[in-house]
Formats: structure tokens, sequence, C-alpha cells
């Protein structure tokens, strides 16, 4: 069974870690990264390009789609890791948040249950932004010696 703090410390659990939080849905990550004696630094929309190697976000679901083109932005700075997490009171997580979010190349990786709410972690990373499709190789394309038939 996943927990938050579980999560979080699954995420963060690398030394070199410089974390950036954007908290404006609550206190949840921040405790949990001060329970864990985890450093981190608070970013607000107002940073012109927030330091750190990780960028974790935790806002309302109208502030995550007001913001849609400077998280877009941020996704240049953070190509490796990039992580939102959306706090919902129902299971029901499809919306024009989600579809928002997965329009910019992030994946969900985590959804879960805890205190009577529910969170969905999404992730973008770069190097699997897009997955390679299986008929993109060598033996259903490049095919020399079917080349002159």
């Amino acid at each position: 069974m996943h927990s938050l703090n579980d999560i979080i410390c699954g995420i963060t659990k690398d030394d070199n870690l410089d974390i950036s939080l954007w908290e404006d849905n609550g206190s949840e990550i921040s405790d949990v990264l001060i329970k864990n004696k985890l450093n981190y630094n608070i970013i607000d929309k107002n940073d012109k390009l927030p330091q750190g190697n990780i960028l974790i976000l935790f806002l309302k679901d109208s502030d995550l789609e007001k913001y849609y083109g400077y998280i877009g932005r941020l996704l240049l700075i953070y190509q490796n890791r990039f992580i939102v997490i959306r706090k919902l009171n129902t299971k029901s997580y499809i919306n024009s948040t989600h579809n928002m979010i997965m329009s910019l190349g992030f994946n969900i990786i985590f959804k879960f249950k805890e205190n009577n709410l529910f969170y969905c972690f999404y992730v973008y990373n770069i190097s699997n932004y897009k997955k390679t499709p299986d008929w993109l190789n060598n033996e259903n394309w490049a095919n020399p010696e079917l080349w002159e038939k």
C-alpha cells in the first residue's frame, strides 16, 4: 500500500537532489520533506528560474490550468525530474486538468487514497517522453533485401 510519505521518500531518495517545491494546495508535501529531513526551496510563480534539479508542483487544479504556459516553460529547465501532485476529494481524476497535464508529456505514476483524499502523481522525464513504437525497427521497414522488389 502506498503512502504519501513512502512515495515522496522514494522519489527523493537520491542524495544529490536539490528540491524546488511550489506548494499552494496544503502543506502535505513540505511536511513530509521536513519530517524526513530533506532540504528544499519554496518557489512560486514569480520566480524567474527556480533553482534545483527536481521540481515538485502541488497546486490546486485551477492553478495548474491557469499556469499551463509557465509549466510548459519549466519543462525546458526540469527535463529529467519534474513531478506534479494532484490532491482530489474524489477518485475520479480524469478531467480537464488531467488532460492538460498529460498533453504536456507527463505520465501518471501513482494513484492512491490517504486520509479520505486521493493523490495522483505525474512525472515528466525527457528520456521517456516518447516511446519508440514497435514498428520502428529494421525488421519492419529497413530490410535491404526487399528494396528491389
